[in-house]
């Protein structure tokens, strides 16, 4: 897969989807990858889109360093990606725990962001997330078996063994630094008062059986920042995009045709 340098010196893979002229930049989940969206894309309708689909440093094919897990600096990836494909404007889809990364784009480049997808995500301010359930986590770091035990606990939607298994091994590419630090950001900082831009078009998608998630904390916390929110609920989980991975890509292109 092709790469992107960041200018602190970390390849990131990518890979791109259709031929424009509206861009989609996809942030997956904790312990994911970019392959975490295939089943979406492949029911996602790609005339006069791109889709662009990319791992988060410490994550999948991209390098793992030490450092730079931090709101910004995977902010600062992405555009670093739009940049590299020469995309002056994108659709940011956030999943889970880049539901917060997602947002943060609006906060270092406000003129590059058209619209806002935040599946399931997090919010700009922490999550009461357990310290012993992040333990159990971090632990499973290189362990394709338990971390795919990870994603299955989070769906009611039956999803074929072969998408988990897959979902699995590439979990298990992840850094164990890069785990650890990700859950830290959700449940210990804040960026709130730096979400200037209330009015930029968003849509929150979330499961009716969200256990991490709920539609009320859609709705009271993930919302609130932005005027213009709306949410559109599914028969789901958390795991969203492949649970209804047809649903959510028909959200996507009506998400997309409201822009326009």
């Amino acid at each position: 897969m092709p790469t992107v340098t960041t200018d602190d010196g970390i390849d990131i893979s990518y890979r791109g989807f259709g031929t424009g002229p509206s861009t989609l930049l996809f942030l997956h989940g904790w312990a994911g990858s970019g392959a975490y969206f295939d089943e979406t894309l492949s029911y996602l309708d790609l005339t006069g889109l791109r889709a662009v689909t990319f791992d988060l440093r410490g994550h999948g094919d991209s390098d793992k360093p030490d450092t730079g897990y931090t709101d910004e600096r995977f902010a600062r990836d992405a555009l670093a990606i739009a940049d590299a494909i020469g995309a002056d404007q994108v659709v940011v889809i956030g999943f889970s725990m880049s539901g917060r990364f997602a947002q943060y784009l609006s906060v270092l480049a406000p003129d590059r962001v058209r619209g806002q997808m935040l599946v399931t995500g997090c919010p700009a301010s922490p999550i009461p997330f357990p310290e012993g359930l992040r333990r159990d986590w971090v632990a499973r770091a290189g362990n394709a078996e338990l971390l795919r035990q990870v994603t299955e606990k989070y769906t009611t939607k039956p999803v074929a063994a072969e998408v988990l298994r897959r979902i699995g091994e590439e979990a298990a590419k992840a850094d164990k630094i890069a785990l650890d630090e990700t859950l830290r950001i959700c449940m210990y900082e804040s960026f709130v008062k730096r979400l200037v831009v209330s009015d930029l078009p968003t849509l929150i998608v979330g499961g009716i059986h969200d256990s991490i998630f709920s539609p009320d904390v859609l709705r009271s916390v993930v919302a609130a920042p932005f005027k213009k929110a709306r949410i559109a609920l599914l028969d789901s989980n958390h795991e969203v995009p492949i649970e209804q991975p047809r649903e959510f890509a028909a959200l996507i292109e009506a998400f997309v045709a409201g822009l326009q």
